[in-house]
C-alpha cells in the first residue's frame, strides 16, 4: 500500500525539473500544498525545453528553426513555467532557477562526466539544504529525465564523501515505461480544487497543448513519488536483467522485451565510479550476433578495450574487462534502443559488492544539519 507523503511548514523542498512543464505535470499538487503550508520551495529547471521542434514548427508555421528560433522558444517556455507557478500559488514564494543545460543533452553531460554540471547540482543541494529532494526517475523513458537521476546520485555521493548528511530522494515519472513497476510509493491526495487548479496550470504550457489530452491526464486524484529501486531489485521491465563483477570483468545479462527488436546497433552506456581511476564512461555499439565488440571511452573519445558479446535470440551476455576499474563505488547501465523519440527503458543501477570495497572514513561536516521529515 502507498504511504502518504507528509509535508510540513518547516520543509525545504528542492524540485529538479528537466523541462518547463515537468514541475506541473508531476508536481502541480505538491507545489500547491507546499505553498499553502508556507514550506520553502526551490525549483530548478535543467533545460529551457528549446529542442521541441515539431510543436514549434506547427505553432510558428515555419519549417526552418535556427539557433535564434530555438532560443525564442526556450524563453517562451520559461514564461509558461512562471505562469503555471503563479496559478499553483508559488509564483511569489518559490525560488526558481533556469540553468539552461542543452535540451536532449543531459545524457551527454552524464557520459562526458561534465564537472560544471556536476558542481552545479552539488552547489544547489549544499546551499539550499533541502529536507527533501524530488527528481525525475531512473525508469523514465525520456533520456533527459533518466540521465539526471544518475547525475543526482553521483552528486549526493560527493556530498556524502565531504561529510554532509544525505537522504534518499523521491522520484517522479512523467514518461512511463510500458511495463508495470512495483514501486515503493509516497502519495499525495489532491482535493477536487487542487486537481482543477493543476489542470489549469498544465494548460498554461500552451506550447505543449498539441498533446492536450495526454498532458491533462496527469491531473489525477493523486501524485505519486517513489523511492529509488535497490540495485539488487528485480527489474522485469528492464532490458538489463542482471549484472555482477566476476573474474575482473563486469558481466551483464540483457533481454529484449519485444521479439521484434534486435540488439544490432543499440548503444550500451556504462557509468562507472571508481576509487582509484575516478569517473569512467564507456559506450559499446551492440553487434547483431555473438562477437567481440570495441568499448569506447566516451570522455576521451578513444577505443579502450574489447568486450565479449554472446547473443542468443533476445538474450545477450556481455563481459566488459574491468580489472583496472576495481574497486568500484557505483555502476549504472542503460541500453539505448529508440523506436522513436523515447527510450525503451531508463538507467539501471548494478550492485557493488561492499565487502570488496576498501573502507574509507570521512570527517563529518560540523555545521548544523537541516531537520528531515518522514517521507
Amino acid at each position: 500500500m502507498p504511504q502518504t507523503l507528509r509535508l510540513h511548514s518547516s520543509d525545504r523542498l528542492l524540485y529538479f525539473a528537466p523541462h518547463p512543464d515537468d514541475e506541473t505535470l508531476a508536481g502541480g499538487g505538491l507545489i500547491q500544498k507546499a505553498a499553502a503550508l508556507g514550506a520553502q520551495l526551490c525549483i530548478v529547471f535543467l533545460t529551457n525545453g528549446d529542442r521541441n521542434p515539431w510543436p514549434q514548427r506547427v505553432m510558428e508555421r515555419s519549417l526552418f528553426l535556427d539557433v535564434k528560433a530555438r532560443r525564442r522558444w526556450g524563453m517562451r517556455r520559461q514564461g509558461e513555467a512562471r505562469a503555471a507557478l503563479d496559478m499553483l500559488g508559488a509564483g511569489g514564494s518559490a525560488e526558481v532557477h533556469f540553468i539552461a543545460w542543452p535540451d536532449q543533452g543531459v545524457t551527454k553531460l552524464l557520459m562526458t562526466a561534465d564537472e560544471v554540471a556536476m558542481d552545479s547540482i552539488v552547489e544547489f543541494i549544499r546551499e539550499w539544504k533541502p529536507t527533501q529532494i524530488f527528481t525525475p526517475a531512473a525508469e523514465d523513458t525520456h533520456p533527459d529525465h533518466s540521465a539526471f537521476f544518475v547525475l543526482l546520485q553521483l552528486a549526493l555521493d560527493r556530498l556524502h564523501a565531504r561529510g554532509y548528511e544525505t537522504r534518499p530522494t523521491l522520484s517522479y515519472l512523467v514518461h512511463y515505461p510500458k511495463a508495470r513497476l512495483n514501486r515503493d510509493l509516497r502519495s499525495l491526495h489532491l482535493t477536487p480544487r487542487e486537481k482543477a487548479v493543476k489542470a489549469e496550470a498544465i494548460q498554461a504550457h500552451e506550447t505543449q497543448m498539441l498533446s492536450r489530452k495526454r498532458f491533462l491526464a496527469h491531473a489525477r486524484d493523486t501524485e505519486d513519488f517513489h523511492l529509488a529501486f535497490a540495485p539488487d531489485a528485480k527489474h522485469s521491465h528492464h532490458p538489463v536483467v542482471a549484472g555482477d563483477i566476476a573474474r575482473g570483468a563486469l558481466q551483464l545479462r540483457l533481454k529484449l522485451l519485444k521479439p521484434a527488436l534486435s540488439f544490432k546497433g543499440a548503444k550500451l552506456h556504462v557509468v562507472l565510479e571508481t576509487l582509484l581511476e575516478g569517473s569512467l564512461r564507456w559506450e559499446l555499439t551492440m553487434p547483431g550476433k555473438s562477437a567481440r565488440a570495441r568499448l569506447r571511452d566516451v570522455i576521451t573519445g578513444k577505443p579502450v578495450r574489447w568486450a565479449a558479446v554472446r547473443i542468443t535470440g533476445r538474450n545477450a551476455v556481455i563481459s566488459l574487462p574491468a580489472t583496472n576499474a576495481i574497486p568500484l563505488t557505483r555502476i549504472f547501465v542503460k541500453l539505448e534502443k529508440r523506436p522513436l523519440f523515447f527510450d525503451i527503458a531508463g538507467w539501471r543501477e548494478i550492485a557493488v559488492d561492499e565487502a570488496r570495497r576498501p573502507k574509507l572514513h570521512f570527517h563529518r561536516h560540523t555545521s548544523a544539519q537541516p531537520r528531515t521529515t518522514e517521507g
